[in-house]
């Protein structure tokens, strides 16, 4: 009888801790799944002097992606290139630095577009933000956060 009661409560405790880390990496998955082009939209309407930087050819339309901008390109970098958290200030400073070259060395082969546009649009993407006055690039990282929290 005991041990019939003691194999039910291990596998009762087995069977709860699966789903439980089934649950956990489900929500860590998930946490960092970001519309791009809903946000960016949304962004330029409000921040218009925030260069587009859309004007690279597809490969695979192989005509100018005008819904591949430098916006989209700086969520995808920030939350799936570096894995930062979308809804922390910090982190995306950390971010708006590796574009201004005062953090981490960005990468030519990892960044996002490289794959997909018939030029790398990382030095122009990092010439934009460098452009952008400190009151632009803080205001970015507002709407940022703003529209990529949950």
């Amino acid at each position: 009888m005991h041990r019939r009661y003691f194999r039910f409560l291990t596998l009762a405790i087995v069977l709860v801790f699966t789903v439980i880390s089934a649950t956990v990496s489900t929500t860590t998955v998930t946490a960092q799944v970001v519309r791009t082009g809903d946000i960016a939209q949304k962004i330029y309407v409000e921040l218009p002097e925030v260069p587009l930087e859309n004007q690279y050819f597809s490969r695979k339309i192989n005509k100018v992606d005008s819904n591949n901008t430098l916006i989209g390109r700086m969520i995808r970098y920030h939350a799936y290139v570096k894995g930062r958290p979308v809804a922390l200030r910090l982190d995306w400073k950390l971010t708006m630095a590796d574009y201004l070259g005062a953090n981490d060395i960005m990468d030519l082969a990892s960044y996002p577009g490289q794959d997909i546009l018939t030029v790398n649009p990382m030095d122009t993407d990092r010439a934009a933000i460098n452009g952008l006055s400190r009151q632009t690039r803080d205001r970015l990282i507002e709407r940022l956060i703003k529209y990529t929290k949950k």
